[in-house]
């Protein structure tokens, strides 16, 4: 089978579970030598051992990318295990920093600028780092992973969604000031997908609103009201994983400063 991201190096931030893990797996039965990115080094550890049974060579870094210090080790790291980076998977940053339920008028500032730092702060600070050599070797993808919230925001999270939106902004920017370099910028945003962050937030709405708590009646709360689209289902890892991997093949060059909703058609 056809490896197209043979000789491809790929750092996935927030991959030590979930989504990001999802998305480096794939990305290594596509042939990409990747590199892993977490805070806690046990749970890398083993993301790392199970993205390794899918074949090729899967590194790991430590680190926190919430400021400059961070995200340079961070990248320094990746970039001692491969060489380089080709393909930049910015899938860090995290739900609400005031939690899943916290409502408009409770969000403070503090709570924004939280939420601002973690969600598109960290994108900024690694793809500067990332960009001057990707521009060297006339050849790049960077891919960042946005919410289908920003489309259909709620009355609760506006940090998170606004913080969302603005990935998408930066991508499409992005990619005109990398105007005929070889590198690409685009955007997904998932609708809602099992991974870490998104099973809690639905364990707290069930719990905020006296839904049921077993899992197979929060999902169908979720899917019968609240996020209903054409899937019938919720997303899962490998249904965003798909599209990365897209995004990151050599032949989707000519796909440029766009964001892909894969949300099922909701």
């Amino acid at each position: 089978m056809a490896r197209p991201l043979e000789g491809k190096r790929a750092l996935v931030t927030g991959s030590s579970a979930g989504l990001g893990e999802g998305i480096a797996l794939r990305l290594a039965e596509e042939g990409a030598a990747v590199c892993l990115h977490g805070r806690n080094e046990e749970r890398l550890t083993a993301a790392r051992e199970r993205v390794a049974a899918a074949g090729g060579a899967v590194h790991a870094v430590t680190g926190s990318l919430s400021d400059d210090a961070g995200a340079k080790a961070v990248f320094d790291g990746a970039v001692a295990a491969m060489g380089g980076i080709d393909i930049l998977v910015n899938n860090a940053g995290g739900e609400s920093a005031g939690g899943g339920t916290m409502a408009w008028l409770d969000t403070d500032a503090d709570i924004w600028n939280s939420s601002y730092n973690s969600n598109v702060g960290s994108i900024v600070r690694l793809v500067k780092l990332a960009v001057p050599g990707m521009r060297e070797a006339g050849w790049g993808r960077l891919i960042q992973l946005s919410s289908e919230s920003a489309d259909f925001p709620m009355a609760i999270i506006p940090d998170y969604q606004a913080a969302k939106l603005a990935i998408r902004s930066l991508t499409r920017s992005l990619a005109m000031a990398l105007s005929r370099t070889g590198i690409t910028s685009n955007s997904i945003s998932p609708g809602l997908t099992h991974s870490t962050g998104p099973d809690r937030w639905l364990k707290e709405m069930a719990k905020a609103n006296g839904w049921a708590e077993d899992w197979d009646s929060i999902t169908a709360q979720v899917q019968d009201g609240m996020i209903s689209n054409f899937a019938g289902r919720i997303g899962e890892p490998a249904d965003i994983a798909h599209v990365v991997a897209f995004l990151a093949d050599p032949r989707a060059g000519f796909v440029n400063g766009i964001d892909i909703a894969a949300n099922g058609g909701r």
